[in-house]
């Protein structure tokens, strides 16, 4: 399978991205069923709905993006994403007082206090499956990156909020940054003690996929940072959490010794971020339970007619595990450190911060008025970390030439790839041909941009090839803004 790029919104708690699933608005705890399904809901891999059922694909490539700014021209749009995902770069983040007020405007709607983003990229090396009646068997390697922010209004905007009843200025700064390399074997059978107890033409099916992982740089930068006024007097309070490893750590240290913030982060982080420097195994587990309808024999017909006409019902758990990195890492913590202080800070920064790998540091040290770098000591310790737990729930029915889908998906933990925020997907699929696919769909989560997406393709007996594009829904119907775009998966089924 071949890929291009893909810019998306809201990637949040999306365990793997497809040129088919992007376009059905991230959703597809059902509706993916070949070596993808590894990631998303490895029961999937049984199900029968095409004629040839093995597959072969080679280099899946997708990147999601939400951008502090985003631009119509796309062109100008492609610039501002490199920005996100190349190592950081002094001087690249500059803007004006009429950008600063147009990132306000866009991105802190209605009172809010903080904005969350992310930028993730995915690359599915290689995968095939094989299955037999009622059982499968798969393989997938690929590389997955993310890096997530959340940045407060006090950094943009010297004006306090009414937080609670309390005259607040928030200057919270979060980034969690996360690669990971999952090599995954994947086992799906039909569970008959359920099936065989039922009048219908159905199939309850499980499936795992446990994995080797091993994992490049890693970061949690979490400042909670805030100033109020309580009793007429302005307090601090902040709470700092910082743990990285690899080059990211080794940048840190330089720092903490005394070397500029610019210096150490050039002379350390480079765009080559995908060295290995940790270890660890993880497990992906998920049910499905589908039931066929009128004249769709395909649960006693296996491998010979597909599913056509069915109801599924999945759930699945992705990413139970750890990674450990036997190198020690850098870490410093501060719980709850209250001040006094003489006001609020009354400069705003004119750097946008965009989550660029190393830019942390260098933020912190050029617009923060109280740098916790300075006040908390720093520990070198081996670093464990868990995986990016995240539960998915779906549901898909399917009449001949049409698919209708949606899905809920949670992420457990606050990390790079998922937000404890519930997303829901929803998409359908029409098909004026058997060979031409038409997908659209959108996604939902609180406090998160919100999207549509549509795709389309060619689906043969023997390969796929399939296009998808996402536009920003606040920007649809006057300026459209691109905010994703899936090129290409060329699939080989035998």
């Amino acid at each position: 399978m071949l890929a291009g790029l893909c810019y998306v919104q809201s990637a949040w708690a999306q365990p793997v991205l497809t040129p088919r699933n992007v376009a059905l608005g991230g959703g597809g705890s059902t509706y993916i069923t070949d070596y993808n399904a590894n990631f998303y809901n490895p029961a999937n891999l049984v199900i029968q709905d095409r004629i040839k059922s093995n597959d072969l694909g080679l280099m899946v490539v997708g990147t999601y993006f939400n951008g502090v700014q985003n631009f119509a021209d796309i062109n100008q749009q492609r610039g501002n994403f490199a920005d996100y995902i190349y190592a950081f770069t002094p001087g690249s983040y500059f803007i004006s007082p009429s950008e600063r007020a147009d990132i306000i405007e866009d991105n802190y709607p209605n009172g809010s206090s903080t904005s969350l983003h992310q930028t993730r990229g995915d690359v599915t090396l290689v995968g095939f499956k094989i299955k037999n009646d009622d059982r499968a068997f798969s393989f997938a390697l690929r590389n997955r990156t993310s890096s997530s922010f959340e940045t407060g209004l006090g950094w943009y905007s010297a004006l306090t909020q009414d937080i609670d009843g309390v005259k607040t200025l928030d200057r919270t700064l979060i980034h969690r940054f996360q690669s990971l390399y999952d090599v995954s074997i994947g086992y799906a059978e039909t569970f008959k003690f359920f099936t065989d107890m039922t009048p219908r033409l159905d199939e309850f099916t499980i499936g795992i996929a446990p994995k080797l992982v091993m994992a490049g740089s890693y970061q949690e930068a979490a400042w909670k940072n805030r100033y109020q006024e309580i009793g007429g007097q302005v307090v601090h309070t902040q709470d700092f959490k910082y743990i990285t490893t690899g080059n990211f750590a080794t940048a840190t240290r330089q720092y903490l010794a005394g070397t500029p913030a610019e210096d150490a982060l050039t002379s350390n982080i480079s765009n080559s971020l995908l060295e290995i420097y940790g270890y660890g195994a993880g497990l992906d587990i998920g049910f499905t339970y589908l039931i066929t309808l009128g004249s769709d024999l395909s649960t006693i017909s296996e491998n010979v007619q597909r599913t056509q006409k069915s109801l599924r019902l999945s759930l699945s758990i992705t990413d139970l595990g750890f990674v450990s990195y036997p190198d020690d890492g850098t870490s410093l913590i501060l719980h709850n450190d209250t001040t006094s202080v003489a006001g609020f800070p009354s400069v705003s920064a004119d750097n946008a911060f965009v989550g660029a790998p190393g830019q942390f540091i260098d933020y912190v040290d050029q617009f923060s008025s109280a740098n916790p770098f300075n006040t908390v000591q720093s520990k070198d310790s081996r670093i464990s970390v868990i995986l990016p737990t995240a539960l998915h729930g779906g549901i898909l029915f399917e009449v001949n030439r049409i698919k209708l889908m949606g899905d809920l998906s949670i992420g457990l933990t606050n990390n790079a790839f998922n937000s404890r925020k519930l997303v829901a997907s929803a998409g359908i699929e029409i098909r004026p041909l058997k060979f031409w696919p038409l997908r659209a769909g959108t996604q939902l989560a609180t406090e998160l941009p919100k999207f549509f997406s549509f795709g389309t393709g060619i689906e043969t007996r023997y390969f796929d090839l399939s296009v998808a594009a996402q536009f920003l829904s606040r920007t649809f119907k006057s300026s459209p803004t691109i905010s994703g775009a899936t090129v290409a998966a060329f699939q080989i089924h035998f």
